[in-house]
This record gives structure tokens, sequence and C-alpha cells, in this order.
């Protein structure tokens, strides 16, 4: 057997194999005997079949069959012959034989060779964990307001935040009622007896913000709202709303008093509880930082390494983004029109996060044999980024 090859680029090997007369001849004869203990014609028992009827009656069968021995049987030794360091056989072709010989082509993905940038000493900041006490009570009172309860208003009494209102609303744009304008965006058209509570993000946010302060049974007028240019629904899109908004009734939010907040947050002080609430928003905080500095490190050798990638490894790795958008695509909504509609981006985005996943495994292993860390392929990325972390500036 021979062996020579040449580069395509992109951690890819054109390697072309040559066998002489004997070696081909014994592929042939093995498959033959092969086909001759398998072949069942009539007249003939098993075992029994001239090679010569063989031959004519199952040509195109020896001649797959052959081929796929002649490529088979000497790929894994023309490949070590090659000194190639495989990754994968992408293709193969221009399989031939005859009795002075046969020859194949193969395709053969290879390991990238790179020079491993630097990853001691990089820049990589460290923020601050610690939990202001703003932000411990607000959580406290986020956390008060998880227990409140609500009452119906009394007569007299005014939306206020936090409040249970019903209303009914109708809009317009341009004087024409927004159902007309968007047929599928009627919950921003008109609503009855529509509940919802005084809270950001709850609902539109004028129409909220209007409500504070009434009274049930009032009534506004000319209440503006401006629809989003990029969220909105289709014909809706930057447009601005005048709304008609009555206030049929409302439930008031009540919030527990020291002692009930104390009881139901199963606490012993408010200072305790206090206490406990900024233990969990540091841990937290801290492990929000060590995520963000590792995301920063991995972030950092990327940009310092630019090298070619193994296609077959790049494709397995678009195949695993793709799988868990598709996944998450379930939970969010996302419908087969976003993904029609988005595919070039979506398929453009997927090849250079794979790209980046697929150079990332490469620098750990380079970074791992380098610094003799020693870790199963689950450990070791981790291991590798604890270490370039440890020697950051």
């Amino acid at each position: 057997m021979k062996t020579t090859n040449k580069k395509l680029g992109k951690c890819q090997v054109e390697l072309t194999v040559t066998l002489d007369a004997d070696e081909t001849k014994a592929i042939v004869k093995d498959v033959e005997k092969a086909f001759v203990r398998e072949a069942k014609l009539p007249g003939f028992r098993p075992g029994k079949v001239p090679i010569e009827l063989i031959r004519k009656e199952f040509a195109q069968g020896l001649k797959q069959e052959t081929d796929r021995a002649i490529f088979q049987r000497n790929i894994a030794a023309a490949v070590k012959d090659a000194a190639l360091d495989e990754v994968a056989i992408a293709d193969v072709k221009d399989i031939t034989f005859n009795a002075e010989g046969a020859s194949f082509v193969a395709t053969i993905d290879v390991k990238p060779v790179f020079k491993l940038p630097a990853y001691k000493g990089l820049k990589i900041e460290k923020k601050d964990t610690a939990v202001s006490d703003e932000t411990v009570q607000d959580h406290l009172n986020r956390l008060r307001m998880a227990y409140a309860k609500y009452e119906d208003a009394k007569e007299g009494e005014a939306v206020a935040d936090g409040d249970f209102i019903q209303i009914d609303y109708a809009g317009t744009v341009g004087g024409k009622p927004i159902l007309e304008i968007a047929p599928d965006a009627k919950i921003v058209a008109n609503g009855t007896g529509f509940w919802t509570q005084v809270e950001e993000g709850r609902f539109l946010p004028e129409i909220l913000d209007a409500v504070k302060g009434m009274k049930a049974g009032e009534t506004k007028e000319g209440v503006k709202a401006t629809f989003d240019k990029e969220a909105a629904p289709e014909g809706l899109k930057g447009a601005k709303a005048l709304y008609t908004v009555t206030l049929k009734s409302f439930r008031r939010r009540i919030l527990p008093t020291d002692a009930e907040f104390i009881e139901k947050a199963k606490a012993e002080s408010l200072d305790k509880l206090a206490a406990t609430v900024r233990e969990q928003l540091e841990k937290q905080a801290t492990e929000q930082e060590a995520v963000r500095r590792e995301n920063e490190a991995v972030e950092l050798l990327l940009k310092k390494a630019d090298f070619d990638v193994p296609p077959s490894q790049v494709r397995r790795a678009t195949d695993g983004y793709l799988q868990q958008l598709a996944e998450r695509a379930q939970y969010s909504g996302l419908n087969a029109e976003y993904f029609e509609k988005n595919r070039d981006k979506i398929m453009k985005d997927a090849e250079e996060s794979a790209t980046k996943q697929v150079r990332l495994w490469y620098l750990i292993d380079a970074i791992a044999e380098a610094e003799k860390i020693e870790a199963k392929d689950e450990e070791k990325g981790k291991k590798v980024i604890d270490f370039v972390l440890a020697n950051a500036k």
C-alpha cells in the first residue's frame, strides 16, 4: 500500500491510497468466497455455485462489496502510514480496482495545529460582591409583598400601587379602533371586566399609571399610550393610541404587620431575617461573579486564539446547539414561522457558537497538557479555567 496526501485547509487532508495487484487480488478473492458461501441459486446447493455464475449474477453486488472492503480494510493503516492525527473520515470517493491494483481517495478531518496563546496573567476584573443595605431592604419589601392579602376597597378609597383592579378599556389609533387596525391585538385593543395588578410589567404602563388615584366608577378619557417600535403587534409598531378607561372595582393590597411578616417568614426577628436575606444575596452574588469571571476568561482565551477546527466536530456541535434551541423554543412559545423567518441568522449564530466551542475544547486540552492538569473530560474544562483565573491579574 502507498499513500500520498495534500492539505485541503480547515483541518482537512485529502489522502490517496493505492494498492498493488496482489493486495487487490486478495480482497477480491475474499469477497468472492463470501458470495459463494451465501449465494442461493436454483439447482445449486449452498456453497456450490460456480464462481463464473456468481460473477455474472451478482456483478453489481460484488463491485459494491469489493469497493467497501478496499476502503474499510485499508483506511486505518493508510491514516497511520500518512501519520495523520485523525478526527473523522469526512468523505471517500473514486474507489477503483482492476487486475493491476486498486485505489481510493479519502477526505480526513484532522486535529488542528496551533500556537497556544498566553493564558497566564490575563486581566480579569474582580467585582465586589458585597450587598448594600438598600438591596437587602428592597428584597425584604418584595418578600413582605408576597405575603400580602387583598380586601375589597371601601367606598371612596383610591387605587394605589399593588392593588388589583377591574377595568373596562378601549383604545383607538388615529381615530380608528385598535381592533380594526390590528385584529390579532385584542388584549391591547379593548377589554371588559379585565383584572390586572397595578405593578410594573403587568399591563400597559400608561393605563396602570392613569388608574392610580382613581375611585371605583370613575372614567378617564384620552389616556395616551405609545407602542414599542419592535415588540408591538403588526400595525401598531410605534403607534400612538388614546384610551378610555373605567375603573369598575378594585381590591386593596394589605401588607402584613411586622409580627405577621416574621411569623409567615418563619423568622425569629426582622434583624435575623435581614441577616439571612443578606447571606443568601451575597452567596448568589458570589456565584454570579464566579460565572461572570469564568465567561470572561473563556472570551479572552478565544480572542487570543483564532485557528481552524475540524468541520465534522463543528457540525456535531452545531447540531447540539440547534437541538438545545429547539427544546428552549418549546417553553418560550417560538413557532415554526419564527425559525423559518430567521433561519439564516439562526444557522449563522449556531455555526459561530459551535466553532467557538470546538476551539475552546482544543485550547483546554492544550493548557491541560502544558500544565499537567489531569482530570476526566467533564471536569477538565472547570479545572483549566480555574487555573487560568488563579493566574489572572
